[in-house]
């Protein structure tokens, strides 16, 4: 019988991937990466120009790009939204949506009169306001360099605002409506910090498509609720009576699938609403509402094949792809705003608070898994012998392996990040939720005896071909008796 070292000296070397076989094995990855940073740059672009094709009808485009998802999501749960309302999970749902819906309704109703290199670099306060809800409620510990990062993005913000570019008319950028972006960022911010202690104390397994079915509903509930919003003074010409609000859905169904304008009169002038252009409006808001689709898909398929710090790579890059995009008459039109030297001073500041706050967040997470090792494993790795075929359960990952002091410990301590869809702007970094992991099953008698004859180099009595049929052979290991033709060879000679 072998050793394993023995085993191990015998094993061929590792030979170098070339960069041909790892594009070949990469591809994939590529491709989708590739797909989310211009379903991203897109959904930013197209964004700004949805609510420019219909300034008058914000609160029905807000409830429009969030209503599309409730019955995908409804289809996706099935039965288990009915089952999941009766685990007392509906209030937490309710909150999510409720931060969620005055997030939507604020950052369209101030997205009108922000320009779109504005909205790009409002949005990043995301994280410094992540940061300070997440240790002011939740006691939560960042690295040093996440909060420098964070306070230079703010940093840029300020600048953002204090040196404007000279072109930036007042119909590109007003005051009123900048704020009213800002503060779009605060509910969106709370509804992160939220998310990841929300389920802490649920001990059952939650399904993902029920979460956002459920969030997505009260989504729309909420949109309801913000209508006040609307009949604000310092709206100006934007202020709609809330009496006049069910005229409102009437007149952006019109406008959107009718191609029928609304506002035809005292209106377009200064001080005044803009006229409807409702011919066209249907195009920029089909072309918004596939990016947004597309960008919730690729981001989930990038986290799946590759990392979440590639999805957040892809964030970062999103940033001055989308300002180029802004300025560009090819694809904006005669809405295109030339950046001025201001905006991109504060464009090139908050890029950097953007990279330190990442590199922060990966020293932080390469501590962390500095201090979780050092135990010995209880689960073997895998051996340099290929394991015969025999009925055994998968291979546990490396990261499914139980550490030697792991029995003495609870099971619910352990959990995962679950990603999750987004409407409106896409966030600088995906929005995850925290959820408990699936519990781990134990490993069979058969798995655990496979694993020792790994261990050992050697292969199972079992598998001789004296014993061989007294083990049941898998669907996927039966292999064919051989069968030999006799077709074109000469007859055999007789005796």
């Amino acid at each position: 019988m072998r050793s394993e070292q023995n085993v191990s000296k015998d094993a061929p070397p590792l030979v170098k991937e070339t960069w041909t076989q790892r594009l070949q094995r990469k591809w994939r990855l590529i491709l989708y990466t590739v797909l989310l940073l211009i379903a991203s740059v897109g959904n930013q672009v197209y964004f700004k120009r949805m609510t420019s094709a219909m300034p008058n009808y914000g609160w029905y485009l807000t409830q429009l790009s969030t209503i599309v998802y409730v019955p995908f999501f409804a289809v996706l749960a099935g039965t288990g939204a009915v089952d999941h309302a009766k685990n007392g999970l509906i209030p937490k749902f309710a909150i999510m949506g409720l931060f969620d819906g005055i997030s939507g309704t604020l950052m369209v109703l101030g997205g009108v009169h922000t320009s779109g290199t504005m909205q790009v670099l409002l949005s990043q306060a995301v994280i410094p306001l992540t940061i300070a809800f997440s240790v002011a409620m939740l006691g939560k510990k960042f690295h040093i360099l996440q909060h420098m990062g964070a306070t230079i993005i703010v940093v840029g913000i300020v600048l953002a605002n204090e040196l404007k570019g000279s072109q930036s008319g007042d119909a590109a950028d007003s005051p009123v409506f900048n704020a009213i972006f800002f503060l779009a960022i605060v509910p969106s911010a709370l509804s992160s910090v939220f998310k990841e202690v929300a389920f802490k104390g649920f001990d059952g397994d939650l399904d993902v498509n029920v979460l956002q079915f459920w969030v997505a509903l009260f989504q729309c509930l909420a949109n309801f609720a913000a209508m006040p919003i609307y009949t604000l003074r310092v709206l100006g010409p934007q202020r709609v009576a809330l009496s006049d609000m069910s005229t409102l859905i009437l007149g952006g169904t019109r406008c959107l699938f009718f191609l029928e304008d609304q506002v035809k009169l005292d209106c377009g002038m200064p001080g005044e609403k803009a006229c409807d252009h409702c011919e066209f409006a249907w195009i920029p808001v089909v072309i918004y509402l596939a990016f947004n689709v597309t960008y919730n898909v690729y981001t989930m398929l990038v986290i799946k094949h590759g990392s979440a710090a590639l999805s957040f790579l892809v964030a970062t890059m999103r940033m001055p792809l989308a300002s180029i995009a802004f300025s560009s008459s090819l694809i904006m039109g005669d809405q295109a705003v030339q950046p001025g030297l201001g905006d991109l001073v504060s464009l090139i500041v908050i890029i950097v608070g953007l990279l330190t706050y990442r590199y922060g967040g990966r020293l932080l997470k390469r501590r962390l898994r500095k201090e979780a090792t050092g135990i010995p494993a209880l689960v073997p790795g895998d051996s340099p012998m290929v394991s015969p075929c025999g009925p055994e359960s998968p291979t546990p990952r490396l990261g499914q392996q139980q550490a030697l002091t792991e029995p003495l410990r609870p099971r619910r301590g352990r959990w995962t990040f679950a990603p999750l869809i987004s409407t409106g702007l896409p966030p600088p970094e995906p929005t995850f939720i925290l959820m408990r992991a699936p519990r781990p099953e134990p490993r069979s008698a058969d798995r655990v005896r496979h694993d020792l004859y790994r261990r050992l180099g050697a292969a199972s009595p079992l598998h001789s071909p004296q014993l061989r049929h007294l083990v049941p052979t898998p669907p996927g290991c039966e292999v064919a008796e051989p069968r030999f033709l006799m077709d074109g060879l000469p007859p055999l000679a007789a005796e």
